[in-house]
């Protein structure tokens, strides 16, 4: 498997965990996805608001944002 359809497995993956989550609608999964794909996971949540979704999903996404930079500043103290 290539690099390309290996990232873009993750990037499905992670469009479906976030579907899970946070009740995305097929619409909303398609653009997160395609977010992921022009931009990259993690540029993606640093540029969230640049990005043309609905005030309940950003405001949700915003709050796994916050998990994740969570995580990130316990990992870097261990």
């Amino acid at each position: 498997m290539n690099l390309e359809k290996l990232r873009d497995t993750e990037y499905i993956k992670c469009v479906e965990l976030l579907a899970e989550l946070i009740d995305l609608d097929a619409d909303t999964k398609e653009k997160i996805h395609k977010c992921f794909q022009s931009m990259g996971i993690k540029n993606f949540f640093l540029h969230l608001e640049s990005v043309d979704l609905s005030p309940e999903t950003y405001e949700k996404l915003k709050s796994i944002k916050f998990i994740i930079e969570t995580v990130d500043e316990k990992r870097g103290r261990a």
